[in-house]
């Protein structure tokens, strides 16, 4: 930085002809700006934009020291701010917190230079609102922060699916085993109960991630707060008061209906568990509202537009500020080690994220806390189509071939489909399957094929064979259940998605129900 002289020199002609051109700039300014005298540090002009910044009026400012505008938090930070710019001639700051004389917090950027205007050496403070800034910029960090969880979650969860499925279909087969001791079955029995609990928490992950496979239909949520109110209330207990707030208008959402039930499930239970073990009141209602551009911008992650909210209140020991602030984080819980997984918010806010609308909180220990989940109101409602029927005895002796190139997951689809009572060929790629198709393609019913495989997936497998074979059903499974739910808007009678993990009976329904399929 040059150094600036101390001397006063006389103001040069041209310098006075451009006064008339930098008061119209400074009037002029979108950033509000503040002129100091460099010695005393006072305050000798303020542009209209500084007042409608900071409120005020120009008389108010002038004479004033830094110290007396609010932009510092307290004397000393002004006082140094002053000597700082004093000795080095510029300063910065980029995150300056301001209370207007309306009450209202805003944050500021503050820019000082030192500079001379004609003979007088001035300080020129420019002063910008980033209020706007920091909401948008704090907006992106939430929405990285929680696509990164949802990537990890996502990714462990595909990473068990597949060794899940063989351990389900492994252990389905023992069970069906003539002459294993019943002991033996005991234990059995207890390992599937476990592997399931295990494919019960990859599920969860795969609903915080968004990547589990929904089926949306019309829905009234009021009616489905209704057809839970008595269920749930012999969840909570007697000392536990539960109110209905409803408007009686239907409030129609396109949504899974098994998945709004599990918002209202992991919000009541979670209800649950803040009031206990006193007791309280539990308020649950849903609402039509409309979200301006002003209104949207409480939340991050919300947006204008028409949508029903679901709210569910209660009168608990509430939260503080930093389990506020990791509450949807998967994994995150109060309890202690072992007691909870600390998964039913992550999946409230997943299953509202895949339903294109997002979840708000608001709580205060001892004061008890609100969740609202907004939904897209949906205009008009159709009538749902007619639910697949499921086959009791998932039996048959069709010709199907099975793609798949984990080996574990292969030989028990395997294994599990020849006990049902089907032919069975094999592959461990789509070249192999391709090898099969052109010696066996007449014998061929289904195609059973993974998803991802090294080489050709199990769609585009299928698109080729189908293209000798229009009448070729086919079941694509995947642990990777974001790619079902693109594929899922796309397919034909004979198509059906199968996520994994799953078990034998599950299989074997499967296969049945897509043979069947007209």
């Amino acid at each position: 930085m040059n150094p600036l002289p101390q001397d006063k020199k006389p103001v040069p002609p041209e310098i006075q002809s451009s006064e008339p051109h930098y008061r119209r700039l400074f009037e002029a300014a979108q950033d509000g700006i503040l002129i100091l005298d460099a010695t005393t540090g006072r305050i000798t002009d303020a542009n209209p934009a500084l007042l409608e910044l900071l409120g005020g009026s120009r008389e108010q400012f002038i004479g004033a020291t830094l110290a007396d505008t609010g932009l510092f938090k307290d004397h000393a930070l002004a006082e140094s701010a002053l000597a700082a710019l004093q000795k080095e001639g510029c300063l910065r700051y980029d995150d300056l917190t301001v209370t207007t004389k309306d009450g209202r917090q805003i944050e500021v950027e503050f820019v000082g230079n030192v500079y001379y205007l004609g003979s007088e050496r001035v300080i020129q403070g420019n002063i910008r609102n980033i209020t706007e800034r920091r909401r948008l910029e704090t907006k992106l960090q939430h929405a990285q922060k929680m696509e990164a969880m949802s990537q990890l979650a996502g990714g462990v969860a595909h990473g068990y699916n597949n060794i899940l499925t063989a351990m389900l279909l492994q252990l389905g087969l023992l069970l069906d085993e003539q002459g294993v001791p019943e002991e033996t079955k005991v234990s059995l029995r207890e390992l599937e109960g476990e592997a399931n609990r295990a494919a019960d928490l990859t599920r969860q992950l795969m609903t915080f991630s968004r990547r589990q496979v929904i089926h949306r239909k019309p829905v009234d949520l009021n009616r489905v707060l209704a057809a839970q109110a008595k269920t749930l209330q012999r969840l909570m207990g007697k000392h536990i008061t539960i109110e209905f707030t409803n408007e009686g208008e239907p409030l129609w959402v396109e949504a899974d209906v098994r998945m709004i039930e599990q918002v209202v499930t992991n919000l009541y239970v979670n209800a649950w568990d803040a009031m206990m073990p006193s007791g309280g009141r539990l308020t649950i209602g849903a609402k039509l509202v409309e979200l301006t551009e002003a209104t949207a911008q409480a939340n991050p992650e919300s947006r204008p537009g028409t949508f029903v909210c679901l709210s569910v209140a209660d009168t608990g020991r509430g939260m503080d500020a930093h389990t506020l602030k990791h509450s949807f984080d998967p994994f995150f819980t109060t309890k202690e080690v072992g007691k909870a997984a600390g998964l039913g918010l992550s999946i409230v806010y997943g299953i509202a994220k895949q339903h294109e609308g997002w979840v708000e909180v608001a709580s205060q220990l001892s004061r008890g806390s609100i969740f609202r989940v907004y939904f897209p109101a949906l205009a008009k409602a159709e009538r749902p189509p007619a639910e697949l029927f499921v086959a009791d005895t998932p039996r048959g002796r069709e010709t199907i071939l099975v793609v798949e190139d984990e080996a574990a997951v292969r030989g028990m689809v395997t294994l599990g489909l020849q006990l049902y009572g089907y032919r069975i060929l094999v592959a461990g790629s789509g070249e192999e399957a391709l090898q099969l198709w052109a010696e066996h393609a007449g014998e061929i019913d289904l195609l059973f094929a993974d998803m991802r495989m090294p080489g050709m997936t199990g769609m585009e497998l299928y698109e080729r064979l189908k293209r000798e074979k229009a009448t070729l059903k086919v079941i694509i499974s995947s642990g990777h259940s974001e790619e079902l739910l693109k594929l899922e808007g796309q397919a034909s009678p004979g198509m059906v998605f199968l996520p994994k993990p799953y078990g034998m009976n599950t299989l074997g329904v499967t296969v049945r129900n897509c043979l069947d399929r007209v």
